[in-house]
């Protein structure tokens, strides 16, 4: 299909916004040209999706793939945590001790990434203290608009000038998402850690997310938007990239008032499409290097209204 210039996924069942909607979408020069219901009079060669359930590619956050991984490794990682689990798109994560780690860990990340066969954007991941305006400053001049901050019991959320952080977003388009250890946190303490999180973020209007984000696990549209990731990742319209999922019809479960439920851990699709291309077909994946391009995001989530929930 990469080859044909034009062609149409016919009648598909695409997921979107946790409903299914019947479409057919025109495909021209790796583009989504056209979406409607039906398109029987227009001539083009077809793939008929009605025994499938269509999904946007899915984005995914990763903390694994680490500069010190061999070539072997790295393919292993992309291969089985993301490609075969319909990831099209990945937010991977450079861990930074400090301010001065910065430039060297962004780089040593960039230089890893040369050879992904799919897109990703690159986000870091900082102890709590070292959250500064400062750094906040430089993430910018280093395309860096995504912030883990790694909460650890002993860390009072309270002690930081928020203020000061606020100063330094400004035109930044820098999101904060809450890291904690899963292994190291009871359930309540993450709990009240989070609820004392997002009330700073709110009371001083940070763009943040409040809630963790898991590796390996598709990341909600909600969440995207926040991120300013959504509609350019994790959205089927026209106008837009080539990136879908397509998963067996009958192995998706549907709630009694029709939502599907794809349980992403067990259900894998049969076909993942990137850029137009297919790179994985009933489990056999398409691993070609340099491929995947790094993406940027250029608007904030904070210009997403407040009351986006999640």
């Amino acid at each position: 299909v990469g080859s044909v210039m034009s062609y149409i996924l016919d009648s598909a069942r695409l997921l979107k916004s946790d409903r299914i909607q019947k479409t057919s979408l025109l495909i021209n020069q790796n583009r989504i040209e056209f979406m409607r219901q039906t398109m029987e009079n227009i001539r083009y060669m077809r793939m008929d999706l009605s025994p499938y359930l269509l999904t946007p590619g899915h984005v995914m956050v990763d903390f694994s793939l680490h500069s010190s991984l061999q070539f072997h490794g790295f393919k292993h990682l992309i291969t089985h945590r993301y490609i075969k689990k319909g990831c099209t798109t990945v937010v991977t994560v450079a861990n930074v001790n400090n301010e001065n780690d910065l430039l060297s860990s962004v780089k040593e990340k960039r230089q890893l990434m040369i050879n992904s066969p799919i897109d990703y954007y690159i986000g870091i991941k900082l102890p709590f203290k070292s959250l500064t305006p400062s750094l906040i400053r430089k993430c910018k001049r280093y395309n860096i608009s995504v912030i883990f901050v790694d909460i650890e019991e002993h860390d009072n959320l309270l002690s930081k000038s928020w203020g000061w952080i606020r100063d330094a977003m400004f035109s930044n388009p820098i999101t904060l998402v809450p890291y904690v250890n899963e292994e190291t946190y009871s359930l309540i303490k993450k709990q009240k850690t989070l609820q004392i999180w997002d009330k700073i973020m709110n009371e001083h209007r940070l763009s943040s997310i409040p809630m963790i984000l898991k590796e390996g696990e598709p990341i909600s549209r909600d969440v995207l938007m926040r991120l300013g990731i959504y509609p350019i990742k994790g959205d089927l319209h026209v106008g837009g990239q080539v990136n879908y999922n397509l998963y067996q019809y009958d192995e998706v479960h549907n709630l009694s008032d029709g939502r599907p439920i794809i349980d992403f851990d067990k259900t894998y699709p049969v076909i993942t499409t990137h850029q137009g291309k297919l790179i994985q077909v009933n489990g056999m994946v398409s691993f070609i290097p340099g491929i995947g391009e790094e993406c940027f995001i250029s608007i904030s989530g904070r210009f997403i209204p407040h009351s986006v929930t999640i």
